[in-house]
């Protein structure tokens, strides 16, 4: 229940009088009680639309669940990607030393070349 502060009173009474200050003041009281009422009754419909609203944004432990599989999927997948990349990158080194070693034995003048490439990597 709303009570009008004795501060305000005393303004209104030394604006309007005391008997006037009386009626204005039981009239802002009731407005005040009745906005408080119907705050009161909306306090329930706000929850409700509040908790609505943010059960639509939170995950849910299905969803979180769901986000698991797929990141386990996901680094399945990486896995078996690095497992052909580390194939192909060993195929890679093997063609690289037998085309050196083919380079070397047609070619002698190419072994200084290849030995100073080798040293510069290093």
């Amino acid at each position: 229940m709303a009570v009008l502060p004795y501060e305000v009173y005393k303004v209104i009474e030394e604006e309007v009088g005391k008997e006037k200050a009386e009626k204005i003041g039981r009239a802002i009281e009731e407005a005040l009680n009745t906005i408080e009422k119907r705050v009161l009754e909306q306090k329930p419909i706000l929850k409700a639309e509040i908790k609505e609203e943010l059960t639509k944004e939170l995950a849910t432990k299905a969803d979180i669940a769901e986000t698991k599989a797929e990141i386990e999927k996901v680094r399945a997948e990486v896995k078996v990607l690095e497992v052909k990349f580390t194939a192909e990158l060993r195929l890679i080194k093997l063609w690289l030393i037998i085309l050196t070693v083919l380079v070397v034995v047609f070619n002698r003048d190419a072994l200084g070349l290849i030995l100073e490439i080798i040293r510069l990597l290093k």
